[in-house]
């Protein structure tokens, strides 16, 4: 079974999230989910968005021990790590109140389509000048 998963990154983790992502996810492409920061929150802040269908096992694979994988020996560990302790998941069936996004935050929304876990998430398009 596969889920949807929708993450917010803040701009400034961008490096540490890609690593994360290698770690948990299943090819060395992952080391590029998290493109350009192209959505931002109502302070300016600006956010890459990652929408993705993952297992349903995503939340323990997220929060287990990290470990380089064998496609990618050379990951940074400490990296990801940082993302790892950064990372804040939620879904429909959360008992606690929806997670903050912030500049040292990445919050991930299980469950739920980008298009409605976006507004969630309180971010819109960064407004393209002429």
């Amino acid at each position: 079974m596969t889920i949807r998963i929708t993450i917010a990154c803040p701009e400034g983790m961008m490096s540490e999230a890609n690593q994360f992502a290698l770690c948990v996810g299943n090819s060395p492409a992952d080391a590029q989910t998290f493109g350009s920061a192209t959505w931002e929150d109502g302070t300016g802040e600006r956010y890459a968005l990652a929408s993705l269908l993952a297992g349903a096992q995503f939340p323990q694979v997220a929060g287990a021990p990290l470990l380089a994988p064998a496609y990618a020996p050379d990951a940074d560990i400490a990296e990801a790590g940082i993302a790892q302790a950064a990372l804040r998941i939620w879904s429909p069936m959360s008992q606690g109140s929806f997670p903050e996004i912030g500049p040292d935050r990445l919050v991930a929304v299980i469950g739920l389509e980008a298009g409605l876990a976006i507004p969630l998430l309180g971010l819109s398009p960064v407004p393209i000048e002429d």
